[in-house]
């Protein structure tokens, strides 16, 4: 099984920011923070690592921006949030489908032992529950 190892943390950072430089959008940004953390993503994560043989965790980076058909990354693909349109290939689809194939490519690869990186690592039962610590 294949996953985006997000950083869940960084995701729900406050934008209150400081008396000098007080953020923005903070009432949206707490909504957006209660709705990530109510979905449960570790707890998720952990009822399929009791499951599943062995978890996967690929880097997200440029998932949503690179093209599932050629694999060019560019932010121009991304006209709308629902959207993908390929600069280069024209290929469009749905943005998630097309973030999801991306995901799994890069988790088949890891799986075949290609293009492995530090930040794409297997994730047994042990280190996920780690992770999720």
């Amino acid at each position: 099984m294949v996953f985006e190892a997000l950083w869940t943390r960084a995701m729900t950072a406050s934008a209150r920011g400081t008396a000098a430089a007080p953020g923005r959008n903070v009432r949206q940004k707490a909504g957006l923070n209660r709705a990530i953390l109510a979905t449960g993503w570790g707890g998720l994560r952990t009822m399929l690592a009791d499951k599943a043989p062995r978890l996967l965790a690929v880097d997200p980076a440029h998932t949503s921006q690179t093209s599932a058909a050629c694999g060019h990354a560019d932010a121009a693909s991304r006209p709308s949030r629902a959207s993908f349109e390929c600069v280069v290939c024209g290929h469009a689809d749905h943005a998630d489908l097309n973030a999801a194939r991306n995901v799994r490519r890069r988790g088949l690869a890891l799986l075949h032992g290609e293009g492995q990186s530090h930040s794409a690592t297997p994730v047994t039962r042990e280190t996920d529950r780690r992770l999720a610590a």
